[in-house]
């Protein structure tokens, strides 16, 4: 299976420790470097290269892998489709692709929580859904020791669609995850998540 935007592995690890052959790449040349810095401490025999996801295609013929998954990666692409297209050519006749994106109802140009006096989340309102384009996501969390931006790309729904049909896919199924009343329970903070979509899943098959 291949890897797209692998980052520093993770995904690629949880993959090959159920048993996938794994390859992964990503245009970040750090980040690959702590890929393999983790498979060299425990190897689970997963390949990565330094590589643009929109190019896959030139580095391995068709039908060269039965998998390819891109875990909340495609959305940090400019060009979302070029990886969808050049994904395709190198699948498999049967081969399927999945991939994880941030919500397009939660990523919207305004995007504002209404509060209570306590500081609890009310509702959610949210505008300009079509305005498309790049912007800044802040990574500012409390539990990172330095803080950072990077870019993403905003799409719609539609736009997904119609680039996953564009590249040769056919849609299997849509998810759409949420934690269990139980999770929810345990770490109140993803009550949120629990009324509303965060992420997006598209379960992919050839045409």
């Amino acid at each position: 299976m291949l890897d797209l935007g692998c980052g520093q592995g993770f995904f690629s690890r949880r993959l090959a420790r159920r048993g996938a052959k794994v390859t992964g790449v990503d245009i970040a040349e750090k980040m690959v470097d702590l890929a393999q810095a983790h498979e060299k401490k425990h190897a689970l025999g997963i390949q990565y290269r330094v590589m643009d996801a929109a190019t896959v295609n030139e580095a391995w013929p068709r039908g060269a892998f039965e998998l390819a998954v891109a875990c909340m990666s495609l959305h940090d692409m400019a060009d979302p489709e070029a990886v969808l297209r050049a994904s395709h050519r190198v699948l498999a006749k049967d081969g399927r692709m999945a991939f994880s994106i941030v919500h397009p109802t939660n990523s919207t140009a305004f995007r504002e929580w209404e509060t209570n006096e306590k500081g609890e989340y009310l509702a959610l309102k949210i505008d300009h859904y079509f305005e498309k384009g790049e912007y800044a996501v802040p990574w500012t969390m409390q539990r990172l020791r330095h803080h950072w931006s990077t870019s993403s790309y905003r799409f719609t729904l539609a736009d997904w669609s119609a680039m996953i049909e564009h590249a040769g896919f056919v849609i299997q199924r849509i998810y759409e995850p949420r934690p269990t009343r139980a999770q929810v329970a345990q770490h109140p903070e993803n009550d949120v998540a629990f009324r509303l979509p965060f992420f997006l899943v598209f379960s992919l098959v050839k045409g």
